[in-house]
């Protein structure tokens, strides 16, 4: 009988032991891509920005705009534009509504819903991800770190290049109906933008099917400041 609880004791340390590992390197993993990406300070100057990117549709090449308002982690604004198509969208925590050629507007639900959150998440900095820390799982695939998170149903995987601490792809996975679709964008061109790692280039997938490239025309930080107890943002 002593020996079986010396048994279990000696597990049940042991799995703390691995648990507590397990915590450590999640946190060394996200210190050290808060540090590539410019550090806390600048990261968290850095949640909200204006983005100008020139967009080629890969079904037909034709180019088009798009205009990105981020202020994270919560609100995304997206102006796209093509000679034969204009789309509005706007989330500000889970609400989303789509304004179609400027005259059709309507809010979203559902996977339509979930699309734009996945959109959202996927522009998580380490910051963000630091600050959701309890939620999120690492593992080692492909040669990158990959962070999961899931939040509000949706799910986002983030890999991670070991050599720089870049996130190089993100995976968003939502559920329509009775399948999983998968929307994968990846990034390179990095550059800095007021101190902070922006890329400036994306490559984007649906399904398994290449839908667009962006090029990254003009980045803008847009400081938060306080007035009294009302926040607004400078432009």
């Amino acid at each position: 009988m002593i020996r079986f609880l010396i048994t279990v004791i000696a597990a049940l340390s042991l799995t703390s032991a691995l648990q507590a590992s397990e915590s450590v390197n999640k946190a060394n993993l996200l210190n050290k891509m808060v540090e590539a990406y410019g550090g806390e300070k600048a990261l968290s100057d850095a949640k909200s920005y204006i983005q100008n990117w020139k967009v080629v549709r890969a079904a037909d090449k034709k180019e088009g705009s798009e205009r990105r308002r981020v202020t994270l982690p919560e609100r995304l604004y997206v102006d796209l534009r093509y000679p034969d198509k204009e789309e509005i969208r706007a989330l500000e925590g889970n609400v989303g509504v789509k304004i179609f050629d400027r005259h059709s507007k309507k809010q979203v639900f559902g996977p339509m819903l979930d699309a734009m959150k996945a959109q959202l998440m996927r522009l998580y900095t380490p910051l963000n991800l630091k600050e959701s820390i309890e939620s999120l799982k690492v593992a080692s695939k492909d040669g990158f770190y990959v962070i999961y998170l899931l939040k509000n149903g949706v799910e986002c995987d983030y890999y991670v290049n070991p050599k720089n601490y870049h996130i190089e792809k993100t995976v968003g996975r939502l559920k329509m109906g009775n399948t999983t679709m998968e929307f994968v964008t990846l990034y390179d061109d990095f550059k800095r933008v007021g101190g902070v790692l922006f890329p400036g280039k994306e490559v984007k997938y649906a399904g398994g099917v290449n839908t667009a490239t962006n090029t990254l025309i003009k980045s803008k930080i847009v400081h938060i400041r306080r007035v009294g107890e009302h926040k607004y943002e400078s432009i």
